[in-house]
């Protein structure tokens, strides 16, 4: 089980512990404990381990797909997947010819597996003892490499504690994998690769080389092994070549008490890399350059620290400070400063395992804040990563009869939708249609994080080469998707589906799709006022250029702001609605689903979900997680709807207690949106509730409970939310005008809490004890910022510090 250490010390906080081996939670441990560097992730599946029902060796490459052509209810389904690749782990031995090692053919004497997050490092002791009565013990500790991003390393120690006799090792690479980490996936072709060719390297190591089927992406993998008994090296070894696998094999005799210490070296390259000739010959390379293990490890663990110094927070008990560097820690490893030179997206589960075939959504609205305020150049590498799919959004939205840009609800290597035509029922067996690229609403998420970028960097020459063309072609696709209904005077957006994903139409519908969603007609009109705001930025010569080039009128302008003042939004006896209607469906008792797939049972129950008011996750309720209660009651104002904090208070309650939570974000949104709210009161007494719902998606990962979830890929929209709450929630924390904006909505429990950030070039520390918030600017910055807590406007030079009293708001600044 996972180990809770009550006292607070911040070096275990770096520590997560598995003590004792549990076949039923490896494959939780496997995606928990994955090491990657933003380029590839390796799963923590042991050395020995092939895909079976305990383990699922995977490693993937980021943004690496593959399409792969199945029949399913007599049509033709094309589903592009991220690839498992070549598994490069294997390093099996024996001992006088006898069966080769695993862990659940033996018996276990003691077991530990250490996630060391501050290294990034691997570790895994165990002692055991074979059939023949025979005890060893074994050291393992691995990494993939971040500061060599193609290298990865791990290293076996074992000793020979009484007996002595024949060791046999044997080192793989294995070409033969398949994609087969989702249950739910049975029915799909997962065959992605066809083998090519191996190999053996001189003077030392084997290679390995497939092909993505269609795709046609060359892959390469090569592996060094040495082995080393009591400092002196084997050398004598075989090689046992086949086309989709490789190995080699060494003997040596072992004397009882004898310690072996086994390093392996590996490098991964496909053909997609840059400044590279081939991949098998950049990979053989590679290898033959590759310093030693302890080296290699060495420079791995300082880049990891030069991470640490831009991202480590403070936080108390421990147990919330060391999930919230695991948070951290696989942000990192998902999107890293080696993803930034990289065509990818933020894909909802990492690059952790193959759930929703790791295709990218939305995730990014909750991991860009947390990156722009520490490396700019990676947020604006998520954000090309849609610019280069632009035209494919052009594309999709005048197949469907719209202007401007519809980007799919899942995208991969390409802009089309990779959404699939269905999705299967386990509990029936059943075939169901898939309707969720009807959620539109991820193209206002996209224009979203667009706007919070440039306010966090100040980059305006993004704004002017990507960012402003973005926005201006997704606000057309808005303008032409909101129709007019004259006898409401109102625009309307019909025939979509919101964040919620159960309600996908009406029970006597001739189509898919719901009408007048909330949260995606208010977020229509934010992106409508937004976009003239971001035109209004650029430079009176540029403005005329881009005007001219994109084609835009004032007339066209103004149709917009027309929309953005007479757009239709639902109310239910003052509360926000979901959508239209609603209201009027059956209620349901959501008590006994909590976290549970709703739709599909009743499904199999031969029940449609459409005709209940039950929501899978926060739907109406993120609308108060992105935006501001002063922003969101100014957007309801102009279109001649008043809304109080009363309103906010009931609709948030309402919506809340119909929903099961089967989504990881959704008590993440919740605990946003009830600290909006709760920041109107400027009182602790009822700020709790959102405190219960962000613990609750601090631990989901960690959790036993999840560990059927987890084994697919971490949920890492959620971990990085959990940062986004404590940032720009709890904290309050937004850019705008160039300034700091700080609105403390601290729950009572957060009586110590300190952030790190960069603003616009300069470094900042926001260190919240009982209720004194305090922000330090470096010495070294090269100039003031102006922070704005609540009504006080400070002005904070380099090398300086201001000291807030939440309780009275009385400030000082002082030199440090």
């Amino acid at each position: 089980m996972f180990s809770h250490n009550n006292t607070y010390d911040s070096k275990d906080a770096w520590s997560l512990v598995f003590d004792g081996y549990d076949p039923k939670d490896e494959g939780h441990r496997e995606a928990l404990c994955a090491l990657g560097n933003g380029y590839f992730v390796t799963r923590a599946a042991a050395i020995a381990a092939t895909a079976d029902e305990i383990h699922y060796p995977g490693t993937y490459r980021a943004g690496l797909y593959n399409r792969l052509v199945t029949c399913i209810e007599g049509e033709t389904s094309e589903d592009e997947s991220l690839v498992n690749l070549p598994n490069w782990l294997p390093l099996r031995f024996r001992i006088d010819g006898g069966n080769w090692f695993s862990i659940d053919a033996v018996e276990i004497l003691t077991y530990r597996q250490t996630l060391d997050l501050k290294g990034g490092i691997l570790h895994r002791e165990i002692q055991f003892c074979d059939p023949q009565g025979r005890q060893t013990k074994l050291h393992e500790q691995r990494f993939v490499s971040m500061a060599q991003p193609h290298l990865a390393g791990l290293q076996l120690q074992l000793t020979a504690e009484n007996w002595s006799g024949e060791l046999e090792i044997c080192s793989a690479i294995d070409g033969r994998v398949t994609n087969n980490n989702v249950k739910r996936y049975e029915p799909y072709n997962k065959q992605h690769l066809e083998p090519l060719t191996t190999g053996t390297i001189q003077p030392e190591g084997i290679w390995l080389m497939v092909r993505t089927k269609q795709s046609r992406i060359e892959v390469a993998v090569a592996a060094r092994t040495r082995v080393f008994v009591d400092s002196h090296e084997v050398k004598s070894r075989t090689v046992d070549r086949k086309t989709a696998q490789i190995s080699e094999q060494l003997r040596l005799q072992v004397d009882r008490g004898a310690a072996i210490q086994i390093e392996k070296i590996a490098a991964l390259y496909t053909s997609r890399d840059h400044a590279i000739a081939e991949s098998a010959e950049a990979a053989k390379q590679a290898i033959q350059d590759a310093p030693s293990f302890a080296e290699l490890l060495n420079d791995h663990q300082c880049a990891w620290k030069r991470l640490w110094i831009r991202c480590d927070i403070d936080i108390e008990p421990v147990e919330n400070l060391r999930a919230l560097r695991l948070h951290i820690f696989h942000i990192l490893q998902t999107v890293s400063p080696h993803t930034a030179d990289l065509d990818v997206g933020v894909p909802a589960r990492g690059w952790h395992g193959e759930d929703y075939r790791g295709h990218i959504f939305w995730d990014e609205t909750f991991v860009l804040p947390f990156l722009a305020c520490r490396f700019p150049e990676i947020a604006r590498s998520m954000l090309l990563y849609r610019y280069r799919r632009l035209s494919a959004a052009k594309i999709l939205a005048r197949q469907h009869g719209y202007k401007g840009a519809m980007f799919p609800w899942r995208s991969a290597s390409t802009g089309r939708e990779e959404t699939p035509s269905f999705q299967f029922n386990q509990l029936s067996g059943h075939w169901l249609r898939d309707r969720t690229n009807l959620q539109h609403h991820i193209n206002a998420i996209i224009a979203c994080n667009l706007w919070r970028y440039y306010n966090l960097t100040n980059d305006l020459a993004f704004l002017m080469d990507y960012g402003a063309e973005m926005m201006v072609e997704i606000t057309r696709f808005w303008a032409s998707i909101a129709t007019y209904n004259p006898d409401r005077d109102r625009y309307e957006i019909c025939g979509v589906m919101g964040p919620d994903e159960y309600h996908t139409a009406y029970l006597d519908g001739e189509t898919p799709g719901i009408n007048n969603n909330t949260y995606t007609n208010v977020m229509a009109v934010w992106t409508l006022c937004q976009t003239q705001e971001a035109l209004n930025l650029l430079p009176p010569s540029c403005r005329r250029e881009f005007c001219d080039r994109l084609n835009l009128s004032q007339e066209e302008i103004n149709h917009w702001d027309t929309v953005s003042r007479k757009m239709h939004v639902v109310f239910d006896d003052g509360i926000l609605s979901q959508y239209e209607g609603f209201d009027r469906l059956q209620k349901f008792d959501v008590q006994p689903f909590c976290n549970q797939q709703v739709n599909l049972i009743l499904e199999a129950k031969g029940d449609d979900v459409n005709r209940y008011q039950v929501s899978k996750q926060a739907d109406t309720a993120m609308l108060f997680f992105l935006l501001s209660g002063a922003e969101l009651t100014k957007l309801l104002e102009q279109n001649g709807y008043s809304f109080n904090r009363t309103q906010m208070q009931r609709t948030i309650a309402h919506h809340l207690q119909h929903t099961v939570h089967e989504s990881s974000l959704s008590r993440l949104v919740y605990a946003g949106a009830v600290a909006r709210c709760d920041s109107l009161r400027r009182g602790a007494a009822h700020r709790e509730k959102s405190w219960q719902l962000f613990m609750e998606t601090l631990f989901a990962d960690l959790s036993g409970a999840s560990s059927e979830e987890t084994k697919n890929g971490i949920h890492l929209g959620a971990m990085a939310g959990t940062l986004h709450l404590l940032q720009h929630h709890y904290l309050g924390l937004h850019a705008y005008g160039g300034n700091i904006c700080l609105d403390p909505c601290l729950p009572t429990s957060l009586n110590r809490f300190r952030v790190s950030l960069q603003h616009q070039g300069n470094d900042l520390e926001i260190e919240v004890i009982d209720n004194d918030l305090r922000v330090i600017a470096s010495p070294i910055n090269s100039s003031s910022v102006q922070i704005i807590c609540r009504s006080d406007v400070m002005d904070l030079q380099p090398g300086t510090s201001i000291t807030i009293n939440l309780l009275d708001s009385v400030s000082s600044v002082k030199s440090h």
